[in-house]
């Protein structure tokens, strides 16, 4: 069933189960025409049925991308010319097909539309979301016709009705009878809507609503009884504008708008002018004025009112490639090719496809006229248009005319079954022959209407073996390659064979099977057969001479040769494993044609040329046609009606520009004039884009956008022309990326991995399988986003943070430089009061102990102890600054060690008992030189002033670490003091301040007679 320019739909019957299909070829000026294709020779070939879902092709359209659907028995089915996708319906979703059996397909810009038995869905072509439509009723729909760009007719088992795309609403056409059963639409574009439906059809005008309703008397065949009902179930408007009817049982209806006459084709006896059959489901005009009939059991009819002539391409059970069923349906794609719905696939005619036609040649035997199976080893079609053939069996004569293949061994004075290689004729007219190792000549006498044949038989005792090749040259000599005893020249006068043998001193054995023979001029001739390479013969002297070629030298030289054929300045040589060769009189390195570049094999057997610049081949695998301005190779085997390729023996031209090739029993002929190219560069589409392995969705024109660890994707795509799909080939160029196109072959996916951000733009071309490429490419937009440490923003940041860095670096070590010049001030300052203090202390006394050692020894002696007890201390002194500025004392074990040789010296050298306990933990903790010191010399003070002023008698010291944080206690047991009272002396006023600066929480409790506690707590992480 069709849609777009051709609509279809079916009828139901309950009674009978009936289905019938609808057409209406509403416009035709987008659709090319069909060729002047011959009706009575058409090859219809089976489409592939591996993935179709189901072989009932009930309907069949083609979408504005360019894709075929099947309306089925079991959803829809979309075929690109590969393979096929199917949409169902699922039971209890909404997204499905709202019923499996589709009845009628209509393709819009974006969207299929699809008549079912359940009513109407459609399909975004794009994304392939389904949706379905209902009305106030239920509606079998069975046919759908466009009103206007807003609005469908929608021929239905209940009615006529409107359907608004816009807001979905329904709208009931009111007739003349309330539920009539509407199996198809057709619009003559002039006002008038045709449908057909039981017994009869409608003409609607739009404008006013007004119709009158045309009931044929119809009758079947064989007859019925009275009040028959006659369904009439299709309809379609040829470029005339006659309206074309089907109907069930009465046969082909045509009906003129303007006379209102009606005519009838029914289905009655066996004459053409009669229907083959009595059921038409579907019809198809074409441009060329002929009336395609899906004929049901009949199968495909062709009829041409010109000539009231029927054409059938019948129903053959159960065949593999031809119509093997009911045909449904028919549809017109927009290359031309027609598609054919049966009950069992789909079939297709392709006026581009080429078809070898067979002529079967009928053997005349005393018991009459037989088929043969014998094949013609040469074929000469004389000056008067008689076919001579040569077979094993020997001679034969066809008669193109009537078919007819006469033996003629006897009529020519030749034992039967001696095989006939070659068969040519002279500029005289005389044919010559080789019956095994004989020459023959024939001259054929006509005189008064009659023919009469001369034969004359020439024999040579040099010649035991068969005679492979003849040839006659451009002087009339007459040369023989035999099968082993190498070349002889014929010479008609003394009717001698005169050898011509060729001998090597570096090959055991001498050319002795001669395939070919081809003349370059009055005195050279280029020789080849078995294992002799290409030889160089002067037909003057006798001499030969080996023929070196370029890049042929790397074969060995005795490679088989099996034809040469010289036209215009080029010279053709087929070889038996090495492919085709072309090259020239100079014997240029020649241009080698092997499998690589398309042909089937590597055998080349015979060689022919046509009028249009063609070369045909012969090979064991099929049929090349050698197209030679741009080297296109194409190939005819089985599947274009070959049926024996391996009994492909002989390949002639004629005058009229034919090509005739023998095979077993028959003729394949070929006008290569009327070998229709498909011309037509294919659509190509981007089908998937796949990210790591999963679909995703490609909307036309769309931008896609990843992310930067989406890298890895692949795409698919394909050329949508179905000529031979499996010959369209591809190129594709990622712009961003690709400096020039990639050629994938017939390869229909690419892969990409690991690109980096950026816009990329992913090309694809296709050409088909003439090689006409499509130079407007399918195109898609990728962009792959930066990771967020690519984008301006990051790197703005980072910016930030880096000057940020470097300005903190910067004011850390201007801090160290000014904590360092502290430092330094503050060692100054601790040396100028400490230390210069007690040495101008020292200075002193020693000046006057100086003054006084003489006159007052006491005096002096006191002196001197000063002076000894304060360098004692400046010693000290300069020794717990030297310790607190070294930074190899800056772990707290350091400390631990200075402090516990500070007890020694003070507690032990008093003999005051004490306790020291530490934190395991605090040895790993590392403390700054600053406050190092000062905790040191908070330290020094607690524990000097306990030793020094509390007179006690036991001092206990606790360093301990708790979470972040440290406690130093010194608790003694002496006198203790008023707290309040000497709060103001220096030695609790320093270790106060002392504190202050390490941040830290310093506290004393004592009494009278009560020892004193100091505790001094601080943060670790500051220290670490």
């Amino acid at each position: 069933m069709k849609a777009g320019h051709v609509k279809h739909c079916s009828l139901r019957v309950n009674t009978v189960f009936l289905r019938v299909f609808i057409g209406v070829f509403y416009f035709t000026g987008m659709m090319p025409s069909l060729f002047a294709q011959d009706i009575n020779n058409l090859h219809i070939e089976k489409v592939q049925d591996e993935g179709i879902s189901n072989n009932y092709i009930n309907a069949i359209t083609q979408d504005k991308n360019g894709f075929i659907w099947f309306g089925t028995g079991e959803g829809i089915v979309r075929y690109d010319g590969y393979t096929y996708k199917t949409f169902r319906n699922f039971t209890g979703d909404a997204s499905s097909l709202i019923i499996k059996g589709i009845e009628t397909l209509y393709p819009e810009n974006k969207k299929l539309w699809i008549g079912s038995i359940a009513g109407l869905s459609s399909i975004d072509i794009n994304d392939q979301t389904i949706k379905s439509y209902y009305g106030n009723e239920p509606l079998q729909v069975f046919s759908i016709l466009p009103k206007n760009d807003s609005v469908f007719w929608i021929g239905a088992s209940t009615g006529l009705f409107q359907f608004n795309k816009k807001n979905s609403e329904w709208k009931r056409i009111r007739l003349t009878e309330k539920n009539i059963f509407i199996s198809s639409l057709c619009d003559d574009k002039k006002g008038h809507l045709y449908f057909t439906v039981q017994n009869g059809f409608y003409c609607y005008t739009i404008s006013t609503g007004a119709y009158k309703f045309y009931h044929p008397g119809l009758s079947t065949y064989p007859k019925s009884g009275k009040n028959v009902t006659i369904p009439f179930t299709t309809s379609a408007i040829d470029k005339e504008g006659n309206v074309w009817l089907g109907t069930w049982d009465a046969g082909l209806v045509r009906f003129n708008p303007k006379t209102e006459e009606i005519k009838v084709w029914s289905h009655q006896t066996d004459d053409v002018r009669f229907l083959p059959y009595k059921i038409v489901d579907d019809i198809l005009p074409d441009d060329n004025g002929n009336i395609w009939l899906a004929n049901k059991e009949g199968g495909l009819t062709i009829f041409n009112p010109s000539k009231n002539k029927f054409v059938n391409y019948p129903v053959e059970w159960g065949s593999e490639n031809k119509i093997s069923a009911a045909v449904k349906s028919l549809f017109r794609d927009k290359s031309g090719t027609v598609w054919i719905g049966s009950e069992n696939g789909v079939f297709k005619y392709d006026p581009h496809r080429f078809f070898l036609s067979r002529t079967q040649m009928l053997l005349q035997t005393d018991s009459g006229l037989q088929k043969t199976h014998i094949s013609p080893l040469t074929m000469l079609k004389d000056k008067d248009g008689l076919w001579w053939m040569g077979m094993y069996e020997g001679l034969f004569i066809f008669n193109q005319k009537t078919n007819i293949l006469q033996d003629c061994n006897k009529k020519f004075g030749l034992a039967p079954n001696l095989p006939v290689f070659n068969i040519i004729q002279d500029s005289g007219g005389a044919i010559w022959l080789t019956a095994n190792n004989m020459l023959v000549k024939v001259l054929k006498k006509t005189s008064h209407g009659n023919t009469s044949f001369h034969t004359e038989i020439f024999k040579s005792p040099d010649i035991q073996r068969a005679i492979y090749n003849l040839y006659i040259d451009k002087e009339n000599r007459i040369w023989v390659g035999t099968s082993s005893q190498g070349i002889f020249r014929f010479d008609p006068v003394s009717k001698k064979f005169i050898p011509c043998h060729y001998n090597e001193t570096n090959i055991l054995h001498r050319i002795k099977q001669i395939r070919t023979f081809c003349e370059l001029s009055k005195d050279s001739m280029l020789v080849g057969g078995d294992h002799t390479g290409l030889i160089l013969m002067h037909t003057n002297s006798g001499s030969f001479e080996r023929v070196q070629m370029g890049n042929t030298a790397r074969l060995e030289k005795d490679y088989t040769v099996n034809v040469i054929y010289k036209k215009g300045e080029n010279i053709w040589i087929g070889t038996e494993f090495n492919g085709l060769w072309q090259t020239n009189s100079h014997f240029k390195e020649p241009l080698i044609e092997t499998i690589n570049d398309g042909l089937p094999s590597m055998d080349i057997s015979a060689i022919q040329s046509d009028r249009q610049n063609n070369f045909w081949l012969l090979t064991g695998t099929g049929v090349v046609e050698f197209h030679v301005p741009d080297k296109k190779i194409t190939v005819f085997d089985k599947k274009d009606g070959i049926q024996n390729l391996e009994e492909l023996y002989s390949i002639i031209a004629s005058n009229e520009g034919d090509i005739s090739i023998g095979c077993r029993g028959g003729i394949y002929n070929i006008n290569p004039g009327r070998i229709v190219k498909n011309k037509q560069p294919p659509e190509v589409l981007i089908t998937d884009l796949k990210i790591f392995d999963k679909d995703y969705i490609i909307h036309k024109g769309e931008t896609i956008k990843l992310d930067y660890n989406q890298n890895y994707f692949s795409f698919e795509y394909v050329a949508l022309n179905y000529t031979q799909s499996k010959l369209n080939k591809y190129a594709y160029k990622m712009d961003g990326l690709d400096k020039k196109w990639n050629d994938a072959g017939p390869r229909r996916y690419v892969s990409y991995a690991n690109l980096n951000e950026g816009t990329y733009v992913f090309n694809v071309k296709a050409c088909n399988n003439e090689g006409v490429w499509n130079n407007v490419p399918a195109k898609l937009i990728l962009v792959i986003t930066p990771p967020f440490w690519h984008r301006a923003w990051f790197y703005l940041a980072f910016a930030v943070v880096v000057l940020s860095i470097m300005y903190i670096i910067y004011a850390y070590n201007m801090n160290q430089l000014k904590m360092r010049s502290q430092l330094r001030d503050k060692i100054a300052r601790d040396l100028h009061d400490d230390i210069g203090s007690t040495l101008s202390g020292i200075n002193i006394f020693s000046k006057i102990a100086l003054q006084k050692i003489n006159s007052d020894t006491r005096s002096s002696r006191e002196l001197l102890e000063k002076i000894s007890s304060r360098s004692e201390k400046t010693m000290d002194a300069l020794s717990d600054i030297v310790w607190s500025i070294n930074t190899r004392n800056d772990g707290m074990d350091n400390f631990l060690t200075k402090a516990r040789e500070y007890l020694a010296e003070v507690l032990e050298a008093q003999g005051i008992p004490y306790e020291f306990n530490t934190d395991p933990e605090l040895e790993n903790l590392k403390i700054g030189m600053a406050d190092r010191k000062e905790l040191y010399l908070i330290f020094k003070e607690a524990i000097c002033n306990a030793s020094k002023y509390a007179r006690c008698s036991f001092v206990k010291i606790g360093f301990s670490k708790f979470k972040d944080t440290c406690t130093l206690t010194i608790h003694d047991n002496g006198r203790g003091f008023n707290v309040t009272a000497v709060s103001t002396g220096n030695g609790i006023y320093n270790m106060k301040h002392r504190a202050e600066k390490m941040d830290a929480a310093f506290h004393i409790e004592s009494g009278e007679n009560k020892g004193t506690l100091v505790t001094l707590s601080f943060h670790i992480p500051r220290f670490r």
